[in-house]
């Protein structure tokens, strides 16, 4: 048997009840976003002198969404957030870190060449920064260019964080992040007694640490 057809007169003495009904629910859900609690977002504290881990920086956007409008492999983590990626973290995880950092060291067409005389003027300087903010041992020779030039490697024996790169090359080496870049220098990284962090040149939000007891 047809139901029977809902005449149009049904349908206008239904609608006010209905719309009543939408409107009360949509308030709600405004009062429970209006109630609840916002997260605070943590500031990145440096480590104490027992090298204890990066503190990780708080997450801006799921990883696989920021790596997508990079032209990026996904991100173990989310954009914004350092790690660090530990040692006990899963298989799987820790390989997207290693294929992350290999393609924040790969050049793209857009990228400058590399600039030979910027090199050869701030890794003395690199040098110097790394033996004066070192929190342990320096190793001989810390400062080295490797992957083409396109990468900055800064030994250390301790004191290794997410802003040490950075910090490195604007408060100690009398250069920047954007300057680096513009010599077609892509990564500026640190490495310690226990982790090795890769600072994008690209993106000054895009750093990424792991576990790497220097041997």
């Amino acid at each position: 048997m047809q139901p029977a057809p809902v005449r149009p007169r049904e349908l206008r003495a239904a609608f006010p009840a209905f719309a009543l009904a939408l409107g009360l629910a949509v308030l709600a859900c405004d009062d429970q976003r209006a109630t609840a609690p916002r997260a605070s977002a943590s500031a990145s504290a440096p480590p104490a002198a027992d090298s204890a881990a990066p503190a990780p920086s708080a997450a801006a956007a799921p990883a696989a969404t920021e790596a997508a409008k990079r032209d990026m492999p996904p991100r173990p983590i989310p954009i914004g957030s350092s790690g660090p990626i530990q040692p006990s973290a899963p298989a799987e995880q820790q390989m997207m870190a290693i294929q992350y950092t290999l393609a924040m060291v790969s050049p793209r067409s857009t990228d400058p060449l590399v600039d030979k005389p910027y090199l050869e003027g701030i890794l003395p300087k690199l040098a110097a920064a790394a033996r004066t903010a070192d929190k342990g041992k320096t190793p001989p020779n810390p400062v080295k260019a490797t992957k083409g030039n396109r990468k900055i490697e800064v030994d250390m024996g301790k004191g290794c964080t997410e802003r040490t790169p950075s910090n490195l090359l604007a408060q100690r080496a009398g250069s920047s992040l954007k300057e680096a870049y513009d010599a077609g220098i892509l990564v500026v990284s640190c490495h310690d007694d226990r982790w090795e962090c890769h600072q994008s040149t690209r993106d000054p939000s895009d750093v990424l640490c792991h576990a790497a007891p220097r041997r």
